[in-house]
């Protein structure tokens, strides 16, 4: 084994030691984060016209990911609509999203931290779709 190699060679088996003493297991001290987020709380959902729906929810909290990059997933019976937009502001994330059909729907919403993990649903919130003469249809899928 040449020189240079056994250096690195021995340079990170004495980092993963370390890691290890530190944390307790080498997963740990590699990141790995298996807690989901709190479940966000969904604070207004209004419908409006053009299948429109404006939401705005409550900053969820995670054990490893900051408020800050959390994501929020919108669904409309349990169908994806859309992401909130988190942009610091006190209000917390909101968004304006199409709805899928007119009519009522329940709006619910997750968090979701950095490594994926998604929170339970928020709390839900019918809302009604109005579909007014003179929109674009909106395609999906």
């Amino acid at each position: 084994m040449s020189r240079p190699h056994l250096i690195r060679t021995t340079a990170a088996a004495a980092t993963v030691a370390a890691l290890t003493l530190l944390t307790g297991t080498a997963a740990s001290a590699a990141g790995a984060d298996r807690s989901a987020p709190t479940a966000p709380f969904l604070s207004y959902a209004e419908g409006f016209q053009c299948l429109s729906v404006i939401l705005g929810a409550v900053r969820s909290t995670d054990d490893v990911t900051p408020q800050t990059q959390l994501r929020y997933q919108a669904f409309a019976d349990g169908v994806p609509i859309g992401s909130l937009t988190d942009s610091g502001q006190p209000s917390g994330p909101w968004g304006v999203l199409q709805l899928r059909k007119a009519g009522r729907s329940t709006i619910t919403v997750v968090a979701i931290d950095a490594a994926g993990n998604r929170s339970a649903s928020s709390n839900a919130q019918v809302v009604t779709g109005y579909s007014t003469p003179g929109c674009s249809p909106i395609r999906f899928g």
